[in-house]
């Protein structure tokens, strides 16, 4: 198999080709040499400008061969995924040019012995003195480019490779007809010296756009820099970078990040044509991206890799559509080429950065992938902060509300405390009467009623310290659930009686299990005891029963209930669903609660309507995972 066009060099391969010796006669020099210079000459002079596209230059250079050397010639260049892209074309007869611009182009993935295929592949001239015999005598059946060239009346052939930098770029075909006498060596080597100039002259632009592509993007990702650097609103940061990614390095760029529930959201986008980001948002609205994605920002969310397509195909786009309505969108895009990169910070992977080619007939290749990186690691760098900052704040709103309460619900009990402390002396301080006794009871019963406040409070905060460093220990036995909580609800009923709240317990058989009865305790007080605190002169019920995890408490009330955008964050440590103001407590039963539940290797759940009331069902295995 012969290798592809665009194939560099190997290390043996000669880097100036010398002329194929046909046996034909060589015009002496001096009939040559001056159309030849001249011809060499004014290209040279051309060909050492470089303002722009270079294929306007070619195309004049084409047309100057017409006068000086060829009766027609085609210039064609291997574009970067390997087929020919005809530059330039000229014939010395204006109402022939016709005939040679419907000329197929030739494949360079052609199996045929053409000498364009061959020169191609092997960087090598073709010289064709005689091309009807020679071609007919080497390829009996021509392929089709070959066989349209006949009405031209090809009567001499040459085929130079443009061979530059270790590769092959491209070929210049040249033809006499009958009118001119054939190619000769002499003739071939003037079009190598100018396929040599063409060759240095593409490898310059090459260079220059290179150069000025690498200028441009150094340029972008310091003003992007400086962008992420200068806020910590890294919304509004994002949605600045990827404006300035249009135009300097994509047609569009896109950024989405990942949220909390696993959902991925899209924060800005930016378009060369406006009317196009509209559809990119809608497109984003009405089928986002899901980490199952097979393409695109999901599944470089999910894989924490870059990902390349160099050339989108249409065929492709089936596979990553959802709908013919999704797909129909994807088309009108007009997708040629994407890069994504993920945005990834401490380990993990925060979102993905999107940048993509639309009708500018441009592609991302893999040197395109640094900058890309590059750009993504100091955007996920600044939302990385951007969040850390947000959570800083967010922590030291907390410990301040935190510290605000916990100041309050220690003060709470202390005041009743010292006030009966001071009743309590002024009693035993009378002199000349006699100590009243259940006077004394009395003052003792609140006294240790307010120290066992106090002692709940202190309790609280030290479970809460044991949690963060990982110590909490569990005392395991076996001990009947329903047993269990009837003797909680006992505890409760004084204050349940004095707050007219009735209190209803469902239990059948004894329920064993594997636990710590002084946290058990500890979960089932908590929840009635913010069951009493929510729902003053309601019923509150309570069931036990057998589960399919093992046993099942269920704690329900008919108070004010919880409001829904609250819900998700009653377990949270220092949250509260109600103000501080109505309601006392210092925020942290329900996160000790469910941190105790799930050392026991349960669950509970909670479900609320505001107005309606609350329930929390915990579900308990009956052997506990510390056992």
């Amino acid at each position: 198999m012969s290798p592809p066009p665009n194939m560099p060099l190997s290390e043996e391969a000669p880097q100036r080709w010398t002329a194929v010796d046909t046996g034909a006669p060589t015009s002496p020099p001096s009939e040559h040499a001056g159309p030849a210079l001249r011809l060499l000459s004014r290209a040279g002079r051309l060909l050492s400008v470089q303002r722009g596209s270079l294929k306007p230059i070619l195309r004049r250079v084409a047309r100057l061969t017409t006068s000086e050397l060829a009766s027609f010639c085609l210039v064609e260049l291997v574009l970067a995924n390997g087929q020919s892209e005809r530059v330039a074309l000229a014939h010395h007869d204006p109402l022939a040019e016709s005939q040679l611009r419907a000329l197929l182009p030739h494949s360079p993935q052609d199996s045929s012995c053409s000498p364009m295929v061959d020169a191609l592949h092997t960087g090598i001239s073709q010289l064709l003195v005689d091309y009807p015999v020679e071609i007919r005598r080497r390829l009996p059946t021509l392929p089709e480019h070959l066989a349209q060239l006949d009405p031209l009346d090809p009567r001499s052939l040459m085929v130079v490779p443009l061979v530059g930098h270790r590769r092959v770029l491209g070929l210049m075909l040249l033809a006499r007809n009958s009118s001119l006498p054939p190619f000769d060596a002499t003739d071939l080597i003037v079009a190598e010296e100018l396929a040599r100039s063409m060759a240095v002259a593409l490898d310059d632009s090459r260079l220059l756009r290179e150069a000025r592509r690498a200028e441009r993007r150094a340029r972008f990702l310091a003003r992007s820099s400086r962008v992420l650097a200068g806020s910590l609103d890294y919304r509004a940061t994002l949605d600045q970078v990827a404006r300035l990614a249009v135009p300097a390095v994509a047609d569009l760029c896109a950024v989405d990040m990942l949220e909390e529930d696993g959902s991925i959201s899209r924060l800005a986008v930016a378009h060369r044509v406006p009317e196009k980001a509209a559809l990119v948002w809608e497109l984003a609205h009405r089928w986002p991206s899901h980490l199952t994605d097979l393409y695109g920002a999901g599944r470089v969310i999910q894989i924490g890799e870059p990902e390349l397509r160099g050339e989108v195909q249409d065929t492709g786009l089936p596979r990553a559509a959802r709908t013919p309505e999704h797909l129909h969108a994807l088309r009108s895009l007009g997708l040629e080429s994407y890069l994504v990169a993920p945005l990834r910070a401490r380990g993990r992977t925060l979102g993905a950065i999107t940048f993509a080619y639309t009708g500018s007939h441009r592609s991302y290749r893999r040197q395109d992938l640094r900058l890309a990186m590059e750009l993504a690691a100091r955007a996920a760098l600044a939302v990385d902060n951007a969040l850390l900052y947000s959570a800083s704040q967010e922590a030291v709103k907390l410990r301040d509300e935190f510290l605000a309460v916990a100041s309050h619900e220690l003060k709470t009990p202390l005041t009743p405390l010292n006030l009966r402390l001071q009743s309590l002396r002024r009693e035993l301080d009378r002199r000349g009467a006699p100590v009243d006794s259940a006077r004394v009871q009395e003052h003792v019963a609140a006294l240790q009623r307010q120290c066992k406040r106090l002692g709940t409070l202190v309790d609280s905060l030290l479970d809460v310290s044991r949690l963060e460093a990982g110590v909490l220990v569990l005392d395991l036995e076996f001990l009947d659930l329903v047993a269990l909580a009837r003797d909680v609800i006992s505890r409760f009923a004084p204050q349940a009686a004095r707050t007219g709240t009735p209190l209803t317990i469902e239990a059948g058989e004894p329920i064993v299990g594997h636990w710590d009865r002084v946290r058990l305790e500890q979960v089932v007080s908590s929840l009635l005891s913010n069951a009493l605190k929510y729902s003053v002169g309601h019923p509150i019920h309570i069931r036990v029963e057998r589960s399919p995890m093992g046993a099942r408490l269920t704690v329900r009330d008919e108070g004010i209930g919880i409001s829904p955008e609250h819900l998700p964050r009653i377990f949270e440590r220092f949250e509260r669903a109600v103000s501080s103001e109505h309601f006392g407590g210092l925020g942290l039963g329900l996160y000790l609660t469910r941190h105790l539940v799930e050392a026991f290797g349960g669950t509970i759940h909670a479900t609320s309507e505001p107005g309606l009331g609350s329930t929390f069902q915990v579900d308990l295995p009956l052997a506990s995972p510390a056992s």
